[in-house]
């Protein structure tokens, strides 16, 4: 995501993990002073569902001990927080859910983010945007008929988060593009993608993350 939204706007710092780890509050602290920084958009994030479950220390390092580090530099600064956020905060039970439904995260990973949202909460100069997106082609072989998502890909979803990005919103907002199964969305871009269900992928999905 973070390559999409400078893509668009090439007035955007774009650090790479070299120039800024955010797991470390030094770097950061360096960064924030040697750059003129009047908004801060925070899409570092691991995302590997999965590899989350049995390297949950990386995703608390990276999903919630960086966007502290983040969060102290923009609070002790008076600068605006943007916090890309994730509709697996929700156990998709339901589906179609408020930004104000209750969370409940079930997995490392949707816990970390969770974790981070609480903290990005605390702060009156925030907005947190909870969305999910796919690469520009699926990339996967396989695609579930039966889960349900208001997902798209990358370079749909990169517009409206930097316009929301820009924007005078605080809070929690939701991004995303319609209600569709995976299957749907994949054979946009990836006709020859085949149909699985969720049980026949030897781990858990959750059924309904769409967001309203």
């Amino acid at each position: 995501m973070g390559t999409e939204i400078a893509a668009l706007n090439p007035d955007l710092l774009y650090p790479t993990s070299k120039e800024l780890d955010i797991t470390c509050s030094e770097s950061v602290r360096c960064f924030f002073r040697e750059n003129d920084i009047g908004l801060v958009i925070h899409a570092a994030a691991f995302t590997n569902v999965p590899l989350a479950e049995s390297e949950a220390l990386t995703a608390i390092d990276v999903n919630v001990i960086g966007t502290y580090n983040l969060l102290s530099e923009c609070m002790q600064r008076g600068l605006k927080l943007v916090f890309i956020s994730t509709d697996y905060v929700f156990d998709g039970e339901k589906g179609d859910y408020l930004t104000d439904d209750p969370i409940n995260p079930l997995t490392n990973y949707a816990k970390s983010k969770a974790s981070a949202e609480l903290m990005v909460g605390m702060y009156d100069k925030s907005l947190t945007i909870r969305t999910s997106f796919f690469p520009r082609m699926f990339p996967y072989d396989k695609a579930t008929i039966d889960q349900w998502t208001s997902k798209d890909y990358v370079d749909l979803i990169a517009p409206k988060i930097l316009s929301l990005c820009l924007s005078d919103k605080m809070g929690i907002v939701h991004c995303g593009n319609g209600k569709r199964t995976i299957f749907d969305i994949a054979k946009l871009r990836r006709p020859d993608v085949q149909m699985v269900k969720r049980e026949e992928l030897g781990h858990k999905i959750p059924k309904d993350t769409s967001l309203c």
